[in-house]
């Protein structure tokens, strides 16, 4: 435990802490601090688990873990713990961290990326978070208007593997000074050639597009290359979680094949 630990007890619920956990739920705001909020008790335990200090952590006195690593420890009742949660069953736990500081240049040494162009379900973006955790990304990149990398809704999603990959947000130069290093491949159903033929060989960009708009026509015209994943049954499309995890998954096996 950080020593010097700063106690506070709070028992109402309109307490300034109590009112700026709220106000970090709010992306802007969240985005401005630099700090994340984070419910749940799953999530809290794997963040205290991996060590991971908090800028504040709000429990009641008898759920105090001696393991935790936080410079503030907020005793709370369940009053305050319900105003605070985001969850529809209150939490009965909650903290605040600082938002990792990643180097965009780290990402030209990566030999496998994940771009995420306009992803808008948060959902979505946590189960592709785990995704890449499982089958080894090293690192993802979200372009355009996407939502919130800290979403609370995509944290969970996650289920405890939100900070094991580095992921940003970039902007087109950035993307088209990675494409000095690395292939851009576009992941759409536009297109003839089959993504399981595919030799995946050297640095890659994979590029997947968004559930109602695909990939962006700048992403698209970038690109080195188009594929498509063919499905049977007349299927059309999968959930973008899902499409993308096949992806990674045989990603993986091709690299390990070859």
């Amino acid at each position: 435990m950080t020593n010097n630990l700063n106690k506070i007890e709070i028992t109402s619920t309109q307490n300034d802490l109590v009112k700026f956990c709220i106000k970090l739920q709010n992306p802007h705001t969240r985005k401005s601090e630099k700090l994340i909020f984070i419910d749940g008790e799953k999530t809290l335990s794997g963040l205290i688990e991996e060590n991971k200090e908090f800028e504040y952590i709000f429990l009641k006195k008898e759920d105090f873990n001696p393991a935790i690593k936080a410079k503030n420890i907020v005793f709370c009742n369940d009053a305050v713990l319900k105003k605070i949660s985001t969850l529809k069953t209150p939490t009965n736990m909650a903290g605040i961290i600082k938002e990792p500081e990643i180097n965009n240049e780290i990402f030209y040494n990566m030999a496998k990326i994940a771009l995420i162009d306009n992803i808008k379900d948060p959902g979505n973006l946590g189960t592709i978070i785990r995704s890449a955790c499982a089958f080894s990304i090293n690192g993802i990149i979200l372009y355009g208007d996407c939502v919130d990398i800290y979403n609370s809704k995509t944290i969970r999603a996650t289920a405890q593997n939100m900070f094991k990959i580095p992921i940003i947000k970039a902007d087109f130069e950035f993307i088209k000074k990675l494409k000095q290093t690395h292939k851009l491949i576009a992941t759409t159903p536009y297109c003839t050639k089959d993504f399981f033929d595919y030799d995946f060989s050297g640095k890659t960009l994979l590029a997947f597009g968004s559930e109602a708009q695909g990939l962006s026509r700048e992403i698209m015209e970038l690109s080195d290359e188009k594929l498509k994943i063919f499905m049977d049954n007349d299927v059309e499309s999968v959930n973008l979680g899902v499409f993308a995890s096949i992806a990674f998954a045989y990603w993986k096996h091709k690299i390990k094949k070859n």
